[in-house]
C-alpha cells in the first residue's frame, strides 16, 4: 500500500493514526491513498471556480488527492473531481466524497466551507474535516471488530441497493 508523506499541519496527528490503521488493516481490507495535490493545482482550482475549499479539506489534499477506505465506506475526491452541485433545497455545495457507497455524499458549503453528510437529503454536519476522519477511523475499527466477510459485506450492499 501506497502511503504519501504525512505533511505537517492541522491533520497530522489524524492523518497518522488512520494510516497506522489502514496499514494494520491492510491484508484484509482495500486502501488507496494518492500522491498529493500540488499547490498549484488547489490555487488553480479555486481560481478557475471562484471558490475557497476549506483549510481542513486543502490539508488533506496536501496528503493525498483522492484517496478510498475499505471500497465504498469513504471516498475522498482528487482536485479534480470535486463536483459543484446547486441544489435549491439547500446552500449550493462541493462534493468532495462519497460515504458507504449508497449515494451518500461529503460536502462543503460554497458560502461557509462548512462540511456536511448529505444522505439522500437529510444533512448532517461535522465541526471539521478532522471529524469526518474520525468517522473513517472509528467506522473501519468497529468493521475489524465486527469482522464482516468481503462476501457477507457484498450481498448486504447488493440486497440494500434493491430498496433505493
Amino acid at each position: 500500500m501506497y502511503v504519501p508523506k504525512i505533511p505537517q499541519n492541522n491533520l497530522t496527528e489524524d492523518i497518522r493514526a488512520l494510516v497506522n490503521l489502514c496499514k494494520s488493516l491492510a491484508d484484509k481490507h482495500y486502501f488507496l491513498f494518492n500522491p498529493p495535490a500540488k499547490e498549484s493545482e488547489i490555487a488553480e482550482w479555486e481560481t478557475k471556480n471562484k471558490i475557497k475549499i476549506p483549510q481542513d479539506y486543502k490539508d488533506w489534499l496536501r496528503f493525498s488527492n483522492g484517496s478510498t477506505f475499505e471500497r465504498n465506506l469513504a471516498e475522498f475526491y482528487s482536485i479534480n473531481q470535486l463536483e459543484i452541485y446547486n441544489n435549491p433545497d439547500y446552500e449550493d455545495y462541493v462534493i468532495i466524497g462519497s460515504i458507504i457507497g449508497d449515494g451518500e455524499t461529503l460536502c462543503f458549503s460554497r458560502d461557509t466551507g462548512k462540511i456536511f453528510r448529505d444522505n439522500h437529503g437529510e444533512i448532517s454536519e461535522y465541526p471539521s474535516f478532522k471529524n469526518v476522519l474520525e468517522w473513517v477511523c472509528d467506522n473501519l475499527q468497529e468493521k475489524e471488530k465486527n469482522n464482516i466477510s468481503k462476501a457477507s459485506e457484498d450481498l448486504l450492499l447488493k440486497m440494500a441497493s434493491k430498496y433505493k
